[in-house]
Order: structure tokens, then sequence, then C-alpha cells
């Protein structure tokens, strides 16, 4: 019920590179600097949406993790979630 309050919300993904070792086989490998790709990406959005004056939460809590959340906003087999962004205009 709380998802559905939201004005917007955008669910950030990742995709797999099944050719590339994991972040946690290559710390330095090519997943983690996707990873931080996307990260530093989604901050440069929030800012932006700041300075339209759209006020924006990231979570990344245990629900974008789960299966079911996976099959319901459509992921592919080679892609994970990074986090879901919370957006909206604050209420006056």
């Amino acid at each position: 019920e709380r998802w559905l309050q939201m004005p917007g919300w955008l669910v950030v993904t990742c995709q797999r590179d099944a050719s590339s070792p994991s972040m946690d086989e290559d710390p330095s490998g090519l997943a983690r600097e996707n990873y931080a790709a996307v990260c530093c990406a989604v901050q440069n959005l929030c800012l932006s949406l700041h300075a339209d004056g759209i006020g924006t939460k990231w979570t990344s809590g245990p629900v974008n993790f789960h299966p079911a959340f996976a099959k319901t906003v459509g992921l592919s087999e080679d892609q994970y979630v990074v986090g879901t962004l919370w957006f909206g205009r604050a209420e006056k």
C-alpha cells in the first residue's frame, strides 16, 4: 500500500555481464564499475529533479531484491535491481 501512495517511482537496474566476474569475485572489476556508474547516474538524476522542485527518496530495502518484485516490474534474467527512486512534489 505504501508504494501506491508515492506520486512516482522508478526502479533502477543494472545489467549483469555473464562473461565478467561478480563484484564478490573481482572487487575492482567491471561489475562493480557498472554498479557504481548506475549509482552516480541516480545521484545526478536526484540533483536534477531537486533543481526542478521535485523531491526524491532513494530506497534499497529488501522488497527490491525479492523475486516477486523482479517479476512484477518485468526484469529480464540478466538485470538486477540497484534500488528504487520515489519522487514527487512536496505538499505545502
